[in-house]
């Protein structure tokens, strides 16, 4: 998760939340157009896991959901994964 108490902080790259939020979606509805469960999302977001990975299925999915946001897959923090 991208935190502002982390030197490589860039105020400039929006994290997961803030795509989420950007597109008016709930917890829920991301994890849901994603395919993971809302708490996966809930504890990403709290920073309790600090990575999540992605397949190649939910990552066209995200670059859908980004572009809807008006924003690429290179906007996003480096802290996601491909799985």
């Amino acid at each position: 998760m991208v935190d502002d108490k982390n030197s490589d902080f860039n105020p400039n790259v929006p994290t997961l939340k803030q795509v989420r939020e950007r597109l008016g979606m709930s917890q829920g509805e991301f994890a849901d157009a994603l395919g993971y469960a809302r708490n996966t999302i809930n504890r990403y977001e709290r920073g309790r896991i600090s990575r999540i990975n992605f397949s190649i299925a939910q990552i066209k999915r995200l670059i859908q959901l980004l572009e809807q946001a008006g924003l690429s897959i290179d906007d996003l923090p480096d802290d996601i994964d491909q799985g």
